[in-house]
């Protein structure tokens, strides 16, 4: 016998009622089971994440390390931040010309002097000098500055403020995470450069030479790099003077490995920014690393007996004892 239209209704109605308490406790038990998973699925997306990471490169003696540095990250499509002394950059212009126009930052440094208690006219003095040179030879604005040991102070800040220059860099203040710091006062932000533990040596960056220099080897630089990857930081530096990691064999083989990581993303400069999660605070607040444990290089293996990576061209002595980083 055929219902009435009414009661068809109610059937309806009774059957789109039960499919929505079924759809509800579906959804419901979903959410359930994904919170009940919440903290090892927030640990499988960390322990996936890749490293936003950025290769920078320190030049004060030769150009050959930045060739050969320049030709491996050519082949893996990346760029580099660079920071050369003005005297290296005056003798090979067209190859720092030929990194500006392939995307690389050529930084400017004043490595004869650390920018901690200099009174403000020297430093922007000084920091113009810098920045007409590099600009000079690039044909382009100089975003990034440094000083000796990559310190810095309020009139370093004032400075860079004055002569429109995006970053100054700094000695590393969150271990092996590098961070930005964008200090309210002013345009001018931070970078504060990965940094690692060397025992009674105190702390250095990231960096071939802050090992080699403080009598580790290559085996030591490839543990430290290895550890650091290891340990995901979610921003990091790994820097190079190119004469020592870009010329000799076992402590470039360190920097290829790390290149190939697949915990890591390198970028180029511009990528790397925009990535990091930039540190807001009053520049009082942002925290300041002033430690230099050491002034001379005590290698345990002396420079002239690192092994090159062969076929490289010979370039005369190297003195090493620029100390653009610690």
């Amino acid at each position: 016998m055929l219902k009435s239209i009414p009661d068809q209704i109610q059937i309806v109605r009774g059957g789109v009622c039960s499919a929505l308490r079924f759809m509800l406790l579906a959804v419901f038990a979903i959410i359930v089971t994904f919170h009940s998973l919440g903290p090892s699925v927030a640990q499988s997306s960390a322990t996936t994440a890749r490293s936003n990471g950025l290769i920078m490169l320190l030049e004060f003696e030769k150009i050959r390390g930045i060739r050969h540095w320049e030709a491996e990250l050519d082949r893996r499509g990346l760029t580099a931040l660079v920071q050369a002394q003005h005297d290296v950059l005056a003798k090979y212009p067209k190859d720092f010309s030929r990194l500006a126009e392939k995307g690389y930052v050529v930084a400017g440094t004043y490595s004869e002097q650390a920018f901690w208690d200099v009174p403000y006219q020297e430093q922007i003095a000084r920091m113009r000098q810098v920045k007409d040179s590099v600009e000079r030879i690039t044909g382009r604005p100089m975003r990034v500055f440094g000083s000796r040991y990559f310190a810095y102070d309020d009139n370093t800040l004032r400075a860079a403020d004055a002569l429109g220059v995006e970053y100054v860099l700094a000695r590393g203040t969150a271990g092996e995470r590098a961070v930005i710091y964008a200090p309210r006062e002013y345009k001018t932000k931070i970078i504060s450069v990965s940094n690692v533990p060397f025992k009674e040596m105190g702390s250095g960056s990231l960096c071939d030479y802050s090992l080699w220099a403080r009598g580790s080897n290559d085996e030591d630089f490839a543990k430290v790099v290895d550890a650091v990857i290891a340990s995901r930081p979610s921003d990091m530096i790994l820097v190079s003077h190119a004469y020592l990691g870009g010329t000799k064999i076992k402590w470039w083989r360190t920097y290829e490995k790390a290149l190939a990581r697949p915990e890591m993303m390198w970028r180029g400069f511009n990528d790397w920014t925009r990535t990091v999660n930039v540190v807001q605070l009053p520049n009082a607040q942002i925290p300041v690393n002033r430690e230099v444990k050491y002034m001379e290089p005590q290698p345990a293996v002396p420079f002239w007996r690192l092994d090159d990576i062969p076929g490289l061209p010979a370039e005369g002595e190297v003195k090493t004892d620029g100390m653009i980083c610690q």
